[in-house]
């Protein structure tokens, strides 16, 4: 079995072959449907500004979507045209392309990148086929849940990664390159960053968005929930969507094959060079560095970049072939999705689409509260980062819920959770990298992705309603003021006697 894994190979190879009349075709439907929206008159609470960001993102999502011209083409034109429509400056267009989270990315995929230049993803596949067997519902499973588990405890996007690249032998083996993608490969492309993405919500550990909403709860209403509370609330319903995730991809992408020849079973692996030995320790030291972030306040991203550094010193990989197999377009396309979360956010055209939406679900019980607070994180999320969702929406929600005469703790903590139902590749590092491989199209990932959401918010809703409760979850009204013991469907003031 060959570990010459080349990305940026299969990504050229899976790539959408259209032709000159159906990009043509589909760029004029994007224009007019931006247009459309530019000539609707504005609203008095939106702003110029704020409209022609709307329009401009209905064209992206629509060209995105259909990939009429390649996903990274259209990524740069979403900060020439934000700068020509003058809805940002251009530092604000470009700046966020080299976002922080942005570079992360970037080191992350260029991890995967020399992982596939060793026999490392060969041995990992080998552990795995003997956890999960060679039963396919038995080992997409496994791959699932245990994707949801380990984001919980270092990043999303690294168990995406490792876990992808772990995969790639078993698919070559199988001659299941990009072009010859089937549901077989759809559905393990999907499971294993859709389930990362669900455990990134269990813990302050596994991304952003988990401390992110606890520090904005306590700047609205001065409660804190420290790193043991938070986790004791969210750890459950993870594991519940990481469930839910397994069961959603199963229904939409069943792989027709049950169990895995026996021919892919690895045969006894010869001893690790010295180069892969180096990397193994240079990579559990990585590890380690990301797991103690909240100790050492060191950036992920700054880890990542001296990771790479570190490799190349002792020249554990071929930087050349590094940099001629790293796949752009993923890149491109996460640093637009910032650059478009900014924008939401400077122009008030998120704040605008939650101020519409949100009241909907006022005068409910809390639990359908915290659902409707789930479908605006899902719309929201899916043009910029989890945790820029986040900051966005929790300052948002938080007053609404309370004006509402509703608990706020579980409305705020149902936006890190539900802000993994993402309905575009761009929405999280997991499935942006995912795509990147070339095994399925936008279109055959939204199909899943809102399939998913539905089910996700659905699973997280009840979840919320019967393990809050259960673990004495505050349900204090009157922005945590007035102490109120939380029910499955609302609140019991505590009297005081």
């Amino acid at each position: 079995m060959s570990s010459e894994l080349n990305i940026a190979k299969l990504e050229e190879e899976g790539g959408a072959k259209q032709s000159q009349t159906f990009a043509l075709k589909w760029i004029a439907i994007s224009l007019i449907a931006g247009l459309l929206i530019w000539l609707i008159p504005t609203p008095a609470d939106l702003g110029a500004r704020g409209h022609a960001f709307l329009a401009m993102l209905t064209a992206v999502v629509i060209l995105w979507t259909s990939e009429a011209i390649p996903i990274g083409v259209t990524s740069i034109g979403v900060g020439c045209a934000m700068i020509i429509l003058k809805i940002q400056t251009s530092k604000a267009a470009w700046e966020p392309y080299a976002n922080r989270t942005v570079v992360f990315v970037f080191f992350i995929i260029m991890l995967g990148v020399m992982l596939s230049q060793t026999t490392i993803p060969n041995r990992l596949m080998s552990y795995i086929l003997k956890i999960g067997g060679t039963n396919v519902k038995r080992l997409s499973f496994t791959l699932c849940m245990g994707a949801t588990f380990l984001a919980a405890w270092t990043h999303d996007a690294t168990i995406t990664i490792v876990l992808l690249y772990a995969m790639m032998p078993m698919f070559l083996k199988m001659g299941l390159t990009p072009d010859k993608s089937n549901n077989f490969t759809k559905h393990f492309m999907f499971i294993i960053p859709l389930g990362a993405a669900c455990g990134g919500g269990a813990t302050f550990l596994g991304s952003g968005r988990s401390p992110a909403s606890a520090e904005l709860l306590f700047k609205i209403t001065g409660y804190n929930i420290g790193f043991m509370e938070y986790m004791l609330y969210q750890f459950v319903p993870s594991m519940f969507l990481g469930l839910a995730t397994w069961l959603a991809v199963w229904i939409i992408y069943p792989p027709k094959v049950k169990v895995l020849p026996a021919e892919l079973t690895i045969e006894k692996m010869p001893p690790m060079q010295k180069n892969e030995k180096q990397l193994s320790w240079i990579l559990a030291v990585t590890f380690l560095l990301w797991f103690m972030t909240d100790i050492t306040k060191i950036h992920v991203s700054a880890i990542g970049g001296l990771f790479i550094v570190v490799c190349m010193v002792f020249k554990v990989v071929d930087w050349k072939r590094c940099l001629d197999e790293y796949p752009w377009n993923p890149i491109m396309v996460f640093g637009a999705g910032f650059s478009l979360g900014v924008a939401m956010l400077d122009t008030g055209a998120g704040q605008w689409i939650a101020t519409q939406i949100f009241p909907i679900f006022t005068n409910s019980p809390w639990p359908v509260v915290a659902a409707g607070a789930s479908a605006l994180s899902a719309v929201i999320t899916s043009f910029m980062a989890n945790a820029a969702a986040t900051a966005l929406l929790v300052p948002v929600v938080v007053p609404m819920a309370d004006m509402a005469g509703t608990p706020v703790v579980p409305i705020a903590m149902a936006v890190p959770l539900a802000t993994t139902f993402v309905l575009l590749v761009i929405g999280c590092p997991p499935t942006l990298i995912a795509y990147g491989f070339g095994y399925f199209t936008q279109w055959e990932a939204c199909k899943i992705l809102v399939f998913r959401s539905i089910l996700g918010i659905i699973v997280l809703s009840l979840c919320m309603a019967l393990w809050y409760p259960l673990m004495g979850m505050p349900g204090n009204t009157d922005n945590m003021k007035t102490p109120a013991k939380l029910t499955m469907s609302g609140y019991e003031l505590i009297i005081n006697k």
